[in-house]
């Protein structure tokens, strides 16, 4: 029995690697660092090379680890290693914070192409995880399109009207708040699951491989 529940955890883990582990590696452990080092521009941008360096170690260690890296880790990894190498190089911790305007608008443009066509582009990130039907597919892509664009214009907002230690209560906000969103999705995948999928939506050729041969 409790070997059928760890492969049922294990098949959602790729789930929760996106929905809150890829929040945990891309947001958490800055918010630590300026805890440690202080939230002044100094440290600030200490706190960034220090978290710049740790998400190139990440990024390979994923690769070696898993022959692969998804595209979400990819986009925000790279960002942050290209962010932060500007961020030390200029020593302008605004740089850094200009990041998440454009990881965030890079998903809303590509999701909003989607949705004038009416295609959920989601499904090519997610087809080989989820089992939705197009219908499901379309309001999740739709769904994340104005998320992102909610993030992308409260971050322009704050950065650009208030002070940096402001900028940082507010990413912590949105931190917790897009963890909770991504997670609540599971629900809409369950509803708009195919037949042939798993109660939450997964594939069943997911479930298969994973469960022990009888």
């Amino acid at each position: 029995m409790w070997s059928q529940v760890q492969v049922l955890l294990g098949a959602h883990e790729e789930t929760i690697y996106y929905c809150l582990v890829n929040r945990i590696w891309s947001d958490y452990p800055f918010f630590i660092l300026l805890e440690v080092f202080g939230n002044t521009d100094s440290g600030f941008i200490l706190s960034t090379a220090i978290f710049t360096g740790a998400t190139i170690i990440a990024l390979i260690s994923s690769y070696f680890y898993e022959n692969r890296i998804a595209l979400f880790p990819l986009v925000s990894g790279v960002s942050v290693i290209t962010f932060g190498i500007l961020t030390v190089s200029f020593k302008d911790p605004y740089l850094f914070v200009l990041k998440d305007t454009v990881y965030n608008g890079f998903f809303f443009l590509v999701l909003l192409i989607g949705v004038v066509k009416r295609r959920g582009y989601l499904q090519h990130l997610f087809s080989s995880l989820f089992d939705l039907t197009q219908k499901g597919w379309y309001i999740l892509s739709f769904r994340w399109m104005i998320m992102f664009f909610l993030l992308l214009v409260s971050n322009e907002l704050v950065w650009r009207m208030y002070p940096l230690e402001i900028w940082v209560r507010y990413k912590i906000i949105a931190t917790i708040a897009t963890t909770i969103f991504g997670l609540y999705q599971i629900f809409l995948a369950r509803d708009n699951r195919n037949p042939t999928a798993s109660p939450w939506g997964l594939r069943i050729e997911k479930l298969k491989k994973k469960l022990p041969q009888q």
